[in-house]
């Protein structure tokens, strides 16, 4: 099912929580929203389930608009969807009766083998007859999506689904959630405010702050490419300087980098960690940035260490393997250079 909202505000009362918010996701997509808590997430996932009107703005569901059906018309369209909330409601009684819920009352029947072969994919195989609520939380959480895809949703919307899910569970989780994706093709809409999920699962995002959108497109190009100062520093962008700009250049305080992307007047750029190489002598390569600099601290990372870095009165910082690390002898006081390319310099906004 292709999702389109346009132009979609929602107040209640004199509290605005969302303002002109437009995107679109294409039949068959996973697109996740993210941002911090209080964005308005939740909010975008009810107005697009047709269980909250907007404000302003419209809902188009397979290009048709939504926005203010009501009756049959509106019931018609929501059965064609499905949604799992961050913390899954379980009826009293078994997991079975609770999987049947989902198609119950949507004037669906279910056959034994269905429930079987819901409960497999879901990896509950075997769970049927056990009392859902004396279930762990994570097991909770694939009784709920079973309970959804049952149905056999066009559209099927996630709220945060592994937010109330055990650390060590949440990696199986997200790993059942993009098998059904794929294997189901539905559309899948998902609010999160954990990256790790984005980036694992969708192939489109879209950042929320505040109930306005600040970047959506493709989910490598948004983690690659943040647009925005607010946007790359909540995905976790690390190196970013405020700069003057120059015919191809960059400068922070005293330090010049090159440059590749156009810009003017002042501004904010930053260098991902990764790109930025530590050698104990100066490279002699066609990197264009090439600085000395002095090692201030090392962090112990459980894959790799991040070593921070002092240009001058810059701090930036490397990320480097543990091999790399010990082969450098790096500690405090290390001097070495760092050199990056100039297509690594990113401007933001």
């Amino acid at each position: 099912m292709r999702t389109d909202l346009k132009g979609v505000s929602k107040a209640f009362g004199a509290k605005q929580i969302l303002t002109e918010v437009s995107f679109s996701v294409e039949q068959g997509e996973f697109c996740t929203l993210i941002g911090p808590t209080g964005c308005g997430k939740t909010t975008l996932l009810r107005i697009a389930d047709l269980l909250e009107r907007p404000t302003r703005g419209s809902v188009l569901l397979d290009g048709n608009d939504c926005t203010g059906s009501r009756g049959r018309s509106r019931t018609a369209v929501r059965r064609r969807m499905a949604m799992v909330m961050q913390r899954p409601f379980m009826l009293t009684g078994t997991v079975e009766r609770n999987v049947r819920f989902g198609p119950g009352v949507r004037g669906m029947t279910v056959g034994a083998a269905e429930i079987s072969e819901v409960l497999d994919a879901t990896g509950l195989s075997g769970m049927g007859q056990r009392n859902a609520r004396t279930l762990s939380g994570g097991e909770m959480q694939k009784v709920a999506i079973a309970r959804a895809v049952i149905t056999k949703p066009e559209l099927l919307l996630l709220d945060e689904p592994l937010n109330s899910v055990d650390q060590g569970f949440k990696p199986e989780l997200r790993a059942l959630i993009g098998k059904l994706h794929r294997e189901m093709g539905m559309t899948v809409l998902m609010a999160t405010h954990d990256l790790a999920d984005a980036l694992a699962l969708s192939n489109r995002t879209v950042v929320l702050s505040e109930g306005r959108v600040m970047q959506t497109g493709a989910t490598k190009k948004v983690f690659s490419h943040p647009e925005s100062l607010f946007v790359a520093s909540f995905i976790g962008m690390k190196n970013i300087l405020q700069v003057r700009f120059g015919s191809g250049t960059a400068t922070a305080g005293d330090i010049e980098f090159s440059m590749t992307e156009q810009a003017q007047g002042e501004g904010y750029i930053c260098i991902p960690p990764e790109a930025i190489v530590l050698s104990p002598e100066k490279p002699d390569s066609s990197q264009r940035n090439a600085f000395k600099a002095i090692v201030s601290h090392l962090e112990r990372m459980p894959m790799y260490d991040t070593v921070h870095i002092l240009l001058q009165e810059l701090e930036l910082q490397s990320t480097i393997t543990r091999e790399s690390t010990a082969h450098l002898g790096l500690e405090p006081g290390s001097e070495v250079w760092a050199s990056f390319k100039a297509t690594s310099v990113r401007v933001l906004g």
